[in-house]
């Protein structure tokens, strides 16, 4: 079992990988649907489910509220059921054709849920701007972060840390083969009260921790990435077109080991390549980074409160009894 987050809230809005992933899938079932009215708890009980038949999952986690699962992806049946209302999943290549879509609002009084359309309203809207005030921080963070790249590059040895990396990715190449189709997903996430890491995609790896400045990495991950094929891009939550690590086959090259430190089998040191010419500088804007990130987890915060706050005017409405005969429909689908 392996937890991802395949959309994520970054410097550059909200980036969703829901697209590239649903595209291939054998099966892919989509719940529509507001807030409260039992999508997470569907998906929760076909993750249950599966686990429950022995049968390898991922997770797929919401990074605006990291306790509510958007989606879960079945391995041995390559069947995905996922969130697709707005910045989740949208839809799919074929839809009616290897698609089906549940509309879990069908569960809902309309006549019960009108009398609070005043509240929802201001609710939503409240939400709207936690959100823009906290992509304007992580905006601001994305430009510390830059600044402190900028500066760790001025000492670096890049072209050292290149054939260092090309040497890696050949060995790499010669120990595993190709597994397909690359796939780029977040296992990091900011998210309100802090931010979330997941680490099951190091489980039974072995594991390469790679030391260094975020110049360095940038430089080292880059290049492994461009001499070679499949594997899974975990990507920097915060600047989603920088690496922080790459699976392929049974090997595991990554920033960050979490719990998994006693199961490294080796380091690769790229301090040795690296010559800091203005550590105060680059300290200053690391410190930018972490508070300016705080201060949009702050406002993610907000957002999340006024969605739980929705919920319970949909959560009133709702006909769960109907979403028993859904959950039995999609069950169904998936399993038998």
């Amino acid at each position: 079992m392996e937890r991802y987050f395949l959309g994520n809230i970054t410097a550059y809005g909200f980036k969703s990988s829901y697209e590239s992933e649903l595209s291939n899938k054998r099966r892919v079932i989509l719940l529509k649907g507001g807030p409260g009215t039992g999508k997470s708890s569907i998906l929760k009980k076909i993750a249950a489910e599966a686990k429950n038949k022995g049968m390898d999952r991922e997770l797929w986690y919401c990074s605006g509220d990291p306790d509510s699962l958007d989606g879960v992806y079945i391995k041995q049946l390559d069947a995905a059921i996922v969130d697709a209302t707005a910045q989740h999943a949208s839809g799919a290549d074929l839809p009616m054709i290897k698609d089906f879509l549940f509309d879990l609002a069908s569960s809902l009084s309309h006549e019960k849920l009108s009398k609070f359309k005043d509240e929802i309203e201001e609710l939503f809207k409240n939400k709207k701007w936690h959100f823009m005030r906290a992509y304007q921080h992580l905006k601001v963070a994305l430009c510390h972060f830059s600044n402190q790249i900028q500066l760790e590059m001025q000492g670096l040895k890049v072209e050292k840390i290149r054939a260092y990396a090309a040497v890696f990715a050949s060995d790499l190449r010669e120990k595993c083969k190709s597994e397909g189709e690359r796939r780029k997903l977040f296992t990091h996430a900011i998210c309100p009260k802090g931010e979330n890491i997941y680490y099951d995609h190091l489980r039974n790896k072995n594991i390469y921790r790679v030391d260094g400045s975020a110049a360095a990495k940038k430089v080292f991950f880059e290049e492994i990435e461009r001499l070679t094929e499949g594997g899974t891009i975990i990507l920097n939550p915060l600047e989603p077109n920088i690496t922080d690590g790459i699976t392929v086959g049974d090997y595991a090259i990554v920033g960050d080991v979490g719990h998994f430190k006693n199961d490294v089998c080796e380091n690769i040191n790229l301090k040795v390549y690296e010559s800091a010419l203005n550590t105060s500088a680059i300290e200053e804007e690391k410190n930018g980074v972490i508070m300016q990130t705080a201060f949009a987890e702050e406002q993610l915060e907000g957002a999340r409160e006024c969605h739980l706050n929705a919920e319970k005017y949909f959560v009133s409405a709702m006909n769960f009894d109907n979403n028993d005969r859904i959950y039995n429909e999609i069950r169904r689908l998936i399993f038998e």
